[in-house]
């Protein structure tokens, strides 16, 4: 008997740790890493390398005395099939991010930052802007759906630091005068 539960001790300290592993590389464990590449994950699109870029969108972060942390424009309307560069300027006193996903992935990440405030990002589908400072993110949205964009340090999104993505196959035109 002895012998018996020695082994099944052995066994199970070999075979448990490789069930760990891939539990943490899956959705919904580490939503952060490279979720757009995960099969099943939510259609987000896919990092542009930036040859050929279709528009160039210029946002702002900026902070409000009462305490609001925004992203100015909150609305963004992209055709499907678009390379976007997103050029994020901080004009506020703290650092800030920019991470593009789908609602459920946002919901996720923001669960986990709570849980890991100090995590730093090193994501396709993010980009962290200290204050006075300004970045970059290429972004090639490839499917139709609607999406978010958000700072996800603890305290950010809740001061109201998100907008919206709706990717569609058709723009109306612009209104000339």
């Amino acid at each position: 008997m002895t012998n018996f539960l020695r082994t099944c001790t052995i066994a199970l300290a070999l075979v448990l740790p490789a069930f760990s592993v891939g539990a943490s590389s899956g959705k919904g464990q580490q939503p952060h890493a490279r979720a757009f590449e995960v099969p099943g994950h939510d259609p987000i699109g896919k990092p542009g390398d930036g040859s050929s870029i279709d528009t160039t969108i210029e946002l702002s972060i900026r902070e409000t005395e009462s305490g609001y942390m925004l992203f100015e424009p909150d609305a963004l309307h992209i055709e499907s099939g678009s390379v976007i560069r997103f050029l994020i300027s901080n004009l506020g006193g703290l650092d800030h991010e920019f991470f593009l996903g789908s609602f459920n992935e946002v919901a996720e990440h923001q669960q986990w930052m709570r849980e890991h405030p100090d995590m730093q990002h090193d994501n396709a589908n993010s980009v962290s802007i200290p204050s006075g400072q300004n970045a970059e993110l290429i972004w090639e949205f490839s499917d139709m759906t609607n999406l978010e964009f958000v700072c996800l340090i603890p305290g950010h999104w809740e001061a109201g630091m998100w907008g919206v993505i709706i990717v569609h196959d058709h723009l109306a035109p612009k209104s000339k005068g």
